[in-house]
């Protein structure tokens, strides 16, 4: 199920709002989740009127919902259709017979698809084309946004990976710069960026998402050290409360991070706005009933297919944002943050779900009628 980017608005209230507040208040005020943290936040998107809050700015465990700032992050800065290179070139002339009079330069993005075999694969394909001696390896950037990797890794593993296979080199390789007087000998590609972020929401994959992370930090923060620093700011510069938020990796599996309901709902907002990578961020969002990590949620209610949302799973805290398509025509951003839940978090889902399922019921003709469960 796709999310269509422009939907037609009718009244997003189609019943006065206090009657969502008080039904999502006594969703939330349920005596199983009596010792649990509640941040929850759902707004129109077009307008940010409010629907109901509670606890809104409370700083809380995210889990994997860490993942949506990551991923939008990454939209925002390259696009949907950028594609992680690496491309390895000839620092000098070639001798016509297989040998490099320069270095081999490999040119990399972090790319967060690959992992240690694309090392191999490199020079495998270096083999295969006929070459068989350069001056030295170079590199510019990390080949794989794998943890442990740099440029000096890069190079470590690329040199020993062609000394395997009997490739000469005759120089000390160092790490420098690309070079303006290179010629290009082979490209590999990732898939595109929006193909990725598909992957890291929809299936909430982990440890794609540390590379992607990763990534970014080598591209566009410096390291990925600085991308807590980097996040942060990236996002304030948009105008997004950034109170009570920090960032600790891009799986969401530190329980460093924090984030707000606020935080998440106005990302949402700005996301919708956003032309060119809104089609590709909504659609790396799990569909309720249909497909993901939702697929076995929603299944038999009439909200099925009408809710486009993030996960996120620990042990005691269950997390839901995305949006909601009500009735009327509206859409509706909305975050639900649980945290210190004592015992079994089913019942914490069961009524996590149950808000989105009040929200998906705004209609112009009235509340609908309370489902018995």
């Amino acid at each position: 199920m796709a999310l269509v980017a422009s939907l037609t608005l009718g009244r997003v209230f189609g019943f006065p709002p206090s009657q969502v507040a008080a039904r999502l208040e006594q969703t939330f005020s349920h005596p199983k989740l009596a010792n649990a943290r509640i941040g929850f936040l759902a707004a129109d998107v077009p307008t940010g009127s409010i629907i109901y809050q509670r606890n809104a700015s409370l700083s809380l465990v995210p889990a994997s919902n860490a993942k949506l700032a990551l991923t939008a992050t990454a939209l925002l800065l390259f696009g949907p259709d950028y594609r992680f290179r690496t491309a390895v070139y000839a620092c000098g002339p070639t001798d016509g017979k297989g040998g490099v009079a320069g270095s081999i330069l490999v040119a990399a993005t972090a790319d967060p698809t690959a992992d240690a075999s694309i090392f191999d694969s490199l020079a495998a394909e270096l083999v295969r084309r006929g070459y068989h001696s350069a001056g030295g390896v170079l590199t510019n950037h990390p080949v794989t946004g794998a943890r442990g990797d740099s440029a000096t890794v890069s190079r470590q593993r690329l040199t020993e990976a062609l000394a395997k296979r009997g490739f000469g080199l005759s120089k000390d390789a160092r790490v420098l710069p690309t070079s303006t007087t290179t010629s290009l000998i082979m490209e590999h590609a990732s898939d595109p960026l929006g193909a990725v972020v598909v992957a890291v929401n929809k299936r909430s994959a982990n440890a794609l998402a540390d590379n992607l992370w990763r990534s970014v930090g080598w591209l566009a923060a410096g390291a990925p050290e600085r991308m807590p620093d980097f996040l942060r700011q990236f996002w304030a510069e948009r105008g997004l409360p950034v109170a009570g938020v920090q960032f600790a990796d891009g799986s969401g599996l530190s329980r460093n991070n924090r984030a707000t309901a606020l935080f998440y709902v106005e990302l949402l907002r700005y996301m919708a706005g956003r032309q060119i990578e809104w089609p590709a961020f909504v659609g790396s969002l799990a569909v309720a009933g249909y497909d993901g990590t939702l697929a076995d949620r929603f299944r038999k209610s009439p909200a099925r297919g009408r809710i486009w949302a993030k996960t996120g799973t620990m042990h005691d805290m269950t997390i839901l944002s995305g949006y909601v398509a009500t009735k009327s025509g509206g859409l509706v951003a909305f975050s639900s943050l649980i945290n210190n839940v004592a015992g079994r978090l089913n019942s914490a889902r069961f009524l996590q779900d149950r808000a989105c399922e009040i929200l998906a019921d705004m209609d112009a003709h009235g509340p609908a009628p309370e489902q018995n469960h």
